[in-house]
């Protein structure tokens, strides 16, 4: 299910959620395209699943970005807590996901992909697995695409809240 808002309301309210990992988000990342590092009111935002962020977590962490609570410069993204991606941040963003969104698109219309190695209470373990269905996963892909392109080219800061 893809909802969307054209309403601005501040970074705790505001949500544009594309669900593409079963029916509940769970823990989710946000971000947020603003007009400056302290704006409180996002132009546009994309919230994806932890799971997904997990997934490509790798290619994440060569994003070039800023770490407000330590005030320096870093590479990749917080997991918990505020990253600030700027302008060269926003631009290697936008082919990380494009590249993703591509990939997911060979896939079929509904997948499962294999996520953290698990144990139970008596030990057993198991690869967790999560169904998705392509399409929304490439639309919520596309769509921080096009939130990192529009912070590349019309000076935006894209604010990421981590778990």
């Amino acid at each position: 299910m893809i909802s969307s808002s054209s309403t601005k309301y501040t970074f705790c309210y505001y949500k544009q959620k594309f669900n593409y990992l079963g029916d509940k988000m769970g823990l989710t990342h946000e971000f947020y395209l603003v007009r400056s590092e302290n704006e409180n009111e996002p132009v546009e935002t994309v919230v994806l699943s932890d799971n997904l962020v997990l997934y490509i977590w790798d290619s994440l962490r060569w994003i070039p970005s800023f770490n407000p609570s330590a005030q320096e410069n870093q590479t990749g993204l917080n997991y918990h807590g505020i990253t600030i991606i700027r302008h060269e941040g926003a631009n290697l963003l936008k082919g990380i996901c494009l590249n993703w969104s591509r990939l997911f698109s060979l896939a079929p219309s509904t997948f499962r992909l294999t996520g953290d190695f698990v144990m139970d209470e008596n030990g057993n373990g198991a690869y967790e697995k999560w169904n998705c269905t392509r399409d929304d996963l490439t639309k919520t892909l596309s769509a921080l695409a096009a939130i990192a392109e529009r912070a590349y080219h019309e000076n935006y800061n894209i604010v990421h809240h981590g778990i």
